[in-house]
């Protein structure tokens, strides 16, 4: 084995030197649009908003916008993906579509359908085969390239509806894995088939000793609850007691920033953090370097990206028509201002609106940053509290009190009149002390707050809550482990569920 190991880390060395390192990425994105359009010009909706006569104009980008409408899933799914789900074909994409995505979300969103054509999973395969490349500049020994890749999401089992698969995307792209990559992968198909968190949970602690983990790729909150699992079954001193190959973590749908501390705490070897934005839309970015500012945007990868200036959130959050919003290009958005990101993909989504707010640290490497989705920003009086915001006043009012709190959630007042925060920690602290560093934090990092909270905005109240509060509500909603995140701000009907089920325990 020590033979392989050298031989993979060697090949990845000729294939970083030859193909990604020498590869620059094309920030020119109307060569992307281009093969798109040409590809989609026969299709329903390329007859629909005149494909072939867009291939025509000189400035092909403006004209698109200006052509195309902005579309949610709402207003996509009747006239695009319906028809595609009731089994017709050359709707959005060429040919029929065979693999749906079933979106996780929230605890309280109703699973969405989306669209996985062949050929973006071949963009997915590309994609990871360029992360294994890039693992040849972190220089990690033979040893290493020896061990596994552990996943640690939903289930990959598939549900066969109308002569198509639908799924979590793990299941679509482990149903498209070449054998090779096959046999460096775990927990193995009848571990990642198993739907019951707790079940695939203790599935993959029995089976750790009989495994080299050398890469762990999944959501922050689950792969922490497996590693203690793991150090607590086999009293173990650290993670590398069982898995010394262990050095990378791939993480990525919810900030790690509150779940970093703990999980290197679990290591006595040095772990490389690598972020990768990653939807069951598409692979849009990953972190090349663990020194990066921020992922690397992929631009020729069969997707065609357009931003919403923040200034229209409120317009998109009140629930207003938003196709005929203005959009920025790849070229003409800023550094450090936050984006509404929108989607036109080999997959047939065209100028689709996902949700997720990104800003850009380094434009010149295209570099950027996940700070939230627009729907989770929180916004009373004017408040404008983005999630990156809310993150970062919580992990420095944790910092203050030398506590840990992976969870927490916030949402309005009945009054509307104040936040009402819910933070997860299993050690005590004074909560009204906790919402006075909570609320000084807020101001310095957010200055419309602080204006409002003098005139407008009473100061947060805040309850302190057992950790496993927030995943036994996740349990209730059939939606515990897998790439299943807690919201961290409350819609008014999710408030009422979880505040419903906090007063069905006696405190």
């Amino acid at each position: 084995m020590a033979i392989v190991g050298t031989l993979l880390k060697n090949t990845t060395k000729v294939g970083y030197t030859y193909g990604v390192k020498k590869k620059i990425n094309n920030p020119e994105q109307s060569k992307v649009l281009k093969e798109l359009l040409t590809k989609a010009k026969k299709t329903k909706f390329g007859s629909d908003y005149n494909f072939s006569d867009l291939l025509q104009e000189q400035n092909i980008c403006d004209a698109f916008r200006l052509q195309v409408p902005i579309f949610t899933y709402e207003s996509f799914y009747e006239p695009y993906i319906k028809p595609q789900l009731q089994g017709e074909k050359n709707i959005a994409w060429p040919n029929k579509i065979y693999h749906f995505a079933l979106s996780s979300g929230t605890t309280n969103d109703t699973s969405k359908r989306i669209p996985v054509s062949d050929h973006m999973i071949r963009q997915f395969q590309k994609t990871t085969l360029e992360q294994i490349l890039q693992l040849h500049e972190l220089n990690l020994s033979s040893k290493f390239y020896q061990s596994a890749v552990l996943t640690i999401g939903g289930s990959t089992k598939l549900k066969e509806v109308n002569n198509y698969f639908e799924g979590d995307l793990s299941g679509i792209l482990q149903k498209n894995k070449s054998f090779l990559y096959r046999l460096f992968s775990k927990p193995g198909n009848k571990i990642a088939q198993l739907n019951d968190w707790n079940t695939k949970l203790e599935e993959i602690v029995k089976n750790a000793k009989k495994w080299d983990i050398g890469v762990i790729a999944g959501a922050p909150s689950w792969v922490l609850i497996l590693l203690e699992r793991i150090v607590k079954t086999y009293d173990l001193k650290s993670i590398h007691d069982i898995w010394p190959n262990f050095r990378i973590f791939l993480h990525g749908g919810v900030f790690l920033d509150t779940y970093k501390e703990k999980i290197e705490a679990l290591c006595d070897q040095k772990l490389y953090f690598k972020n990768t934005f990653l939807a069951s839309e598409g692979y849009f970015a990953y972190q090349k370097k663990p020194e990066d500012s921020g992922m690397s945007l992929l631009t020729n990868h069969g997707i065609y990206y357009e931003f919403i200036e923040d200034n229209y959130f409120d317009l998109i959050n009140a629930g207003e028509d938003i196709s005929s919003i203005p959009t920025c290009l790849l070229n003409e958005v800023k550094e450090h201002k936050n984006y509404g990101l929108v989607i036109s993909t080999s997959s047939g989504l065209w100028r689709y609106f996902i949700g997720d707010v990104i800003k850009f640290t380094n434009l010149e490497k295209l570099q950027l940053e996940i700070v939230g989705r627009v729907k989770h920003t929180l916004n009373l009086v004017g408040e404008h509290l983005s999630l990156e915001s809310m993150n970062k006043a919580v992990q420095q009012t944790n910092a203050r009190f030398g506590i840990s709190a992976e969870e927490y959630c916030v949402l309005p007042a009945k009054k509307r009149d104040r936040h009402n925060w819910y933070i997860g920690t299993n050690q005590m602290v004074d909560h009204q002390m906790y919402s006075v560093f909570l609320n000084q934090a807020l101001e310095e990092l957010n200055d419309d707050y602080k204006y409002v909270r003098k005139y407008l905005l009473k100061a947060p109240r805040v309850k302190l809550l057992p950790i496993q509060k927030f995943y036994d509500y996740m349990d209730s909603k059939g939606k515990l482990g897998g790439q299943h995140k807690f919201p961290r701000v409350l819609s008014k009907d999710q408030a009422i569920e979880w505040e419903a089920f906090l007063n069905s325990f006696d405190w």
